[in-house]
Order: C-alpha cells, then sequence, then structure tokens
C-alpha cells in the first residue's frame, strides 16, 4: 500500500513515516521544500494540485500550525478543506492530528485562534464525504511511547508521546473500524487498536 504524510518531516510525522516503513509499505513525504524521491510538495496554505492524492491507499495529515490566527485558518481550516475534497473525489482515507480543547477554546485564549482553525477543518473533513478518522492529542511530548488512553467528549486533560500519537495515526489509517470516529488520546494502557476503535462511538 502507498501512503501520503503530509507533514511528515515533523515531530510527530517523522515517526507515522518510520512505522509505515517498517510495516513494509510505500510512504511518500508531502512538504513544502521536498527533498528526495520520495517526497512531493504540498502547502495546505495554497491550493493544491488535483492529482495530489493520486495512485495513493490513504493520508495522514501532521502538520503543525502557523502560530498567528490568519495563518492557522488558512492551513488548518482552508487547507484541509481543500485536501478533504480531493480525498472525497477518490474515497481515500485521512487521518487528521488535531488536538484536544477544540470544544474549549476559551480555556487557552491564547490559542484561540489556532484552536478554532483546527475545529474548523475537523468538521470541513466530516461534511467532505471522505471517509476520515480525527486524532485529538493532549499535550505531546517526546518521551518513549509507553501506551494509550482513548477518550472522547473533549473533557479531558494529560500528556502523550509524539510517538504514541504516530502510532495512533498508523493503526487509524490501517484500521477500518475508526473511519467516522473522533477521539482524544492520552498517555495510558492500550491492548489492541482495532478493538479500541470498535468501541469508540461515530461521530
Amino acid at each position: 500500500m502507498k501512503y501520503l504524510i503530509i507533514g511528515g518531516t515533523g515531530r510527530t510525522g517523522r515517526h507515522a513515516v518510520a512505522q509505515l516503513g517498517e510495516l513494509g509499505h510505500d510512504v511518500v513525504v508531502g512538504t513544502r521544500r521536498p527533498r528526495d524521491e520520495h517526497s512531493v510538495a504540498v502547502d495546505l496554505a495554497n491550493p493544491l494540485d488535483a492529482g495530489l492524492l493520486d495512485g495513493f491507499d490513504g493520508v495522514i495529515v501532521s502538520v503543525e500550525p502557523p502560530t498567528d490566527d490568519t495563518g492557522a485558518d488558512a492551513v488548518m481550516n482552508g487547507g484541509v478543506e481543500r485536501l478533504a475534497e480531493l480525498a472525497a473525489a477518490q474515497q481515500i482515507p485521512v487521518v487528521l492530528l488535531s488536538q484536544i480543547y477544540i470544544t474549549r477554546a476559551a480555556e487557552h485564549p491564547e490559542l484561540a485562534g489556532i484552536i478554532r482553525a483546527r475545529g474548523a477543518g475537523e468538521q470541513a473533513l466530516r461534511n467532505s464525504g471522505a471517509p476520515y478518522t480525527i486524532v485529538r492529542p493532549g499535550w505531546l511530548t517526546n518521551s518513549a511511547a509507553t501506551g494509550v488512553r482513548l477518550e472522547q467528549g473533549d473533557r479531558g486533560e494529560g500528556n502523550v508521546s509524539r510517538e504514541t500519537v504516530a502510532q495512533a495515526a498508523v493503526a487509524a489509517l490501517l484500521e477500518p473500524e475508526s473511519r467516522g470516529r473522533t477521539f482524544e488520546i492520552y498517555d495510558g494502557p492500550l491492548a489492541d487498536w482495532s478493538t479500541a476503535f470498535t468501541g469508540l462511538a461515530a461521530d
């Protein structure tokens, strides 16, 4: 299988690239500055090539948004919406890495613009008709993966390893049981991804 990881050079995305590669999949990194034959030019802030997803079996969006509100909206809302439309046309699964606090932006006014942009992008993906999974990590750390706890409802708080977030994204990409679901993840115990996804409520 062949997968596109948008943001695959980032601190979380690179873990997803490595994990999919270890599973024997063909992985292409989507980045603003392609470096080799295993990467392609993708800038979510700008119009996307109509054939961007041709030949791919799925895509993970692991992008750290700009820190200004306008830039964040261009990437995490407008860019995700444009990507979702392309994915919907070919029914290509999209796994979007978002964040907690989507429904609680007032708790972090310093991040409210980014949170609102992410929330709008989430909804654009849901509305697009593309097969999707939305993963909302807690506060990211660079610690080694030790397990994960899944929640829904955006009420929780906690840390989660970037490596674990990548594991969740890869599992969601490969497990059909994850489709049409939005969930939060934190460090904690987990035995089986398929069982965990099946236990989640659909959006």
